[in-house]
């Protein structure tokens, strides 16, 4: 089952068997691997793809390399033609193979959020571009080296999709002491209005009925009477 565990393992070990002579094409089989588990657990099928497009390349320019070269030895008088012939098509088809491979580390570091992948790829093309002139070829040991650094920096769990123009606030947290059983909170209720307490003299009471009224009415409040 692909997971990203996997791809860091398998990519780690794959980067690493790349410096080791006669088994460096293993290794660029486990990050083969290693790239399909990433893009199948992004849901990002272009980062295999790219990958596999340029192992294809890759091993193409191989082949026309080693053709070119006994080709080359064989027809003695055309050995400087066919030296510049190897040396052209090594170059022509490792740059194509550089682009596809950055593509696919392109789209790693997003999905992963890693930017050494992005940096791997970046270091590949470059090397690629100037091997003509040998420097490349320190540029592309360093891409190596980013490349084992990616694999081995990569997060068991995928980061979470980032939307262009959001941003996620910060969780908000219950101050703990609201919480604490031992300091129940109950609501406060506003206090009433006290009731203005009236003296006995200032009510009076009918002749007629006894009802107690106001001392400045005319007339009962429950009889109509005169007062």
């Amino acid at each position: 089952m692909a997971s990203l565990s996997n791809a860091k393992t398998l990519g780690g070990i794959g980067g690493i068997l790349v410096f080791i002579p006669g088994v460096s094409l293993v290794g660029w089989i486990l990050i083969l691997i290693a790239l399909k588990d990433i893009s199948d657990v992004v849901q990002d099928k272009s980062i295999f793809d790219n990958a596999l497009l340029a192992g294809i390349t890759a091993i193409i320019g191989s082949v026309v390399l080693f053709v070119l070269f006994f080709f080359s030895l064989a027809a003695f008088r055309f050995l400087s033609l066919g030296f510049f012939g190897v040396l052209a098509a090594f170059w022509v088809l490792s740059i194509i193979s550089a682009i596809f491979l950055k593509n696919s580390y392109d789209r790693a570091a997003q999905k992963l959020n890693n930017s050494s992948f992005g940096t791997a790829g970046l270091l590949y093309l470059v090397g690629a571009l100037t091997t003509i002139v040998l420097v490349g070829f320190l540029i592309l040991f360093i891409a190596l080296i980013f490349q084992i650094v990616a694999y081995f920096s990569i997060q068991d769990q995928p980061p979470p999709p980032a939307y262009p123009g959001f941003q996620a606030s910060p969780p908000t947290y219950p101050n703990p002491q609201s919480l604490s059983p031992s300091t129940p909170q109950t609501p406060q209720l506003p206090a009433p209005a006290p009731t203005p307490v009236q003296s006995s003299s200032e009510f009076k009471f009918c002749h007629k009925c006894g009802t107690r009224m106001p001392m400045t009415a005319d007339y009962c409040t429950n009889c109509g009477a005169k007062q």
